[in-house]
């Protein structure tokens, strides 16, 4: 016989199953305190409504189906809720950020980092576990007490519209309590509405809204395409026509028609960069300009979203499963590359990994402009046959074999740009699955035992003993370049793609001295560095980061930039410059704001700001204008900026 209130007893346990959820991801990842004023603020009622709205939703599909079925999928349900808070928790701990449902099926590259999963387990993460355990005891009690909670058919025609309404009902109120208000005269103030839209802020996004909903919006984008808007293009538009123009500096034209290599170094990090860890390298460093304060920011694809940023001076779209793929066939007027190009440089990308996981071999010749790709099997450091075999189960070749096999060649040219993207120090640090680290792992345990650290952490002894072969590669370069003369009028860049994080955070922290640490952002504090043979060692406080790489390399190289086009800032400008993190976070030299604890400090005691409202709807419109151009392709012939107007010569004069 039918239960009257069953319908009533499954809602409940939704929508208890997700608040409990909810308040557990919360309180882990949002920093949300046990404080009276969370628990009655609009932000908590409007998760509340929202899970209300989701439980009708759910008994509104449930109610078709027979009594065994609903107990089937309702349980099904339950565990779907489990996993996605679950994951989205696991997922943050490994990679910083949370995964998008736009490339959730990349399951290859996620099972890449698969194995990371038990040593990024915690205690805390016994709690997801309760709702299992509430759920089979439920059933449980459910069957001894012969409880006819599963029984809901609907049973008249007209019950399906009334459920319906209420959904629609509560879905209305949900959002009505969302505020749709900004001043009208401030392009860059932005509402919660403008958020829920586009969740560009997800921490924000979930806080305000909750995982769920934020899940819900991020599907419904990922499934949607969006058709290109007159709105958007006039926002790209204002944007430029906000932008102050570039001016002349003290590095303006420093290194014009100099050559010039550029080495993007795999988890190249502070600590790495020792006298007896990293002589080469070291060496270098301390006849070189430097940069304290050089951030390589960890955007949703990793190495490849660096990239991404140093070669166009664009964000990565989190929206798309990977910008590089995406974008592939969007027109980029001013990339590094094409940059050169204009200046008559021969330009060249070299890359000792495979195209498995991304196209460098299109993206690089064909959108970035260079002359011409070289991976593994082009410099010789593989055989196609092996190609497949080597990028599956990760088996690095050399940095020191790729300059070795390639470098010779790049000096035979006039004038050059060589652009190099190293893979030896990618992880896993550990023997059985780095043969370079495990070659080199007796000089690093030697050296370590000189210095009193013989009981360091193993991964970190074998996260030098990888470095060390591009360590090697650094004294190939230096010594070729001075015995073919080319030192002399050869600029070298250096820096790392991101921080190091196949080591776990806290190890860092306890090892690393050097990052900024009053900031939980400063772990993606990496090195950067520029060497010419003619340079007055210096050490730089500028606060920059990948994206600006581009804008800062145009100055010094007088390069045809329009610098209004690109995200990035030239670091040594004027205005005072700021990075922008994939959480949205950010951090100048003055001030950060971490929006996963929504933390607005000062770094100085010049900054006396105390709202970071305003600062924080820049770096949200920035991200909205970055996405619409690489959406609609702005840049392609034809549609928004006439590329054929200005070449840029006098923007970079």
């Amino acid at each position: 016989m039918k239960n009257p209130r069953a319908s009533l007893v499954l809602l409940s346990v939704f929508i208890a199953t997700t608040l409990f959820l909810e308040l557990t991801f919360k309180t882990r990842l949002l920093h949300l305190e046990f404080r009276m004023q969370h628990f009655f603020s609009l932000d908590v009622l409007r998760n509340i409504l929202f899970t209300v709205t989701y439980g009708f939703f759910v008994l509104l599909f449930l109610k078709l189906f027979k009594s065994r079925t609903v107990k089937y999928l309702f349980v099904v349900f339950i565990l779907l809720l489990v996993v996605l808070y679950f994951s989205q928790d696991i997922y943050y701990l490994i990679a910083n950020n949370f995964y998008s449902f736009a490339f959730s099926g990349e399951l290859a590259t996620g099972l890449t980092f698969f194995y990371r999963l038990p040593q990024s387990l915690t205690w805390g993460h016994l709690w997801y576990l309760i709702p299992i355990i509430s759920l089979y005891l439920f059933l449980r009690l459910a069957h001894v007490k012969k409880l006819d909670v599963f029984n809901i058919r609907y049973t008249r025609v007209h019950q399906p519209f009334i459920y319906a309404v209420l959904a629609g009902v509560f879905l209305f109120v949900s959002i009505s309590t969302i505020s749709a208000d900004r001043d009208p005269d401030n392009i860059f103030d932005f509402s919660d509405y403008d958020l829920y839209i586009q969740p560009v802020v997800p921490h924000t996004a979930m806080r305000k809204f909750g995982l769920l909903s934020y899940a819900r919006i991020d599907i419904q984008n990922a499934l949607t395409s969006r058709s290109e808007s007159v709105d958007e293009d006039i926002r790209i538009e204002d944007y430029f026509a906000s932008r102050t123009g570039h001016e002349l500096n003290v590095m303006t034209r420093r290194f014009t028609d100099k050559n010039f290599i550029m080495i993007m170094a795999e988890a190249l990090d502070t600590y790495a960069l020792d006298p007896d860890l990293m002589p080469n390298l070291y060496a270098l460093s301390q006849n070189a300009w430097t940069f304290d304060n050089f951030y390589a920011p960890l955007y949703y694809r990793n190495t490849a979203d660096t990239e991404f940023m140093v070669q166009t001076g664009f964000y990565p779209n989190r929206n798309v499963q990977l910008s590089m793929e995406a974008y592939v066939d969007n027109t980029f007027p001013y990339t590094l590359p094409n940059l050169f190009n204009m200046r008559n440089y021969a330009t060249f990308a070299y890359h000792n990994f495979s195209d498995h996981f991304y196209p460098r071999e299109t993206f690089h010749p064909d959108t970035l402009g260079y002359d011409a790709y070289f991976g593994p099997d082009d410099m010789g450091l593989i055989t196609p046959p092996n190609s497949e075999r080597d990028a599956r189960g990760h088996y690095w070749h050399s940095d020191l074999q790729m300059f070795e096999n390639t470098l010779p060649a790049l000096l035979e040219q006039d004038k050059f740009f060589g652009y190099y993207l190293t893979v030896t120090g990618h992880l896993p640090y550990e023997p059985s699955r780095h043969d370079y680290a495990l070659k080199h792992i007796d000089t690093i345990e030697a050296i370590l035992a000189q210095k009193g650290l013989e009981d360091l952490e193993d991964d970190i002894k074998y996260y030098h003993a990888a470095q060390w072969e591009f360590d090697l590669a650094i004294g190939y370069l230096m010594a070729t370049l001075e015995a073919s003369g080319r030192l002399e009028d050869t600029v070298i860049a250096i820096f790392g793609d991101h921080y190091a994080y196949g080591l776990s955070q806290q190890d860092i922290w306890e090892y690393d001295t050097k990052k900024e640490s009053r900031t939980e952002l400063g772990i993606h504090n990496v090195p950067f560095m520029i060497y010419h043979a003619g340079l007055t060692p210096k050490t730089f406080a500028e606060t920059f980061s990948s994206v600006d790489i581009l804008p800062t390399l145009a100055n010094m190289f007088n390069l045809p930039l329009d610098y209004k086009t690109v995200m990035g800032e030239d670091a040594f400008n004027s205005i005072q410059n700021r990075v922008v993190f994939s959480s949205m976070s950010f951090l100048t030299d003055t001030y950060f704001y971490e929006v996963e604890r929504d933390l607005f400090e000062p770094l100085s005691p010049t900054f006396t700001a105390t709202d970071p409202r305003p600062l924080i709807g820049e770096v949200y419109y920035q991200m909205l204008i970055n996405n619409y151009i690489l959406t609609h392709d702005y840049f392609s012939p034809g549609y928004g900026l006439d590329n054929d107007e200005d070449d840029g010569d006098d923007l970079a004069s």
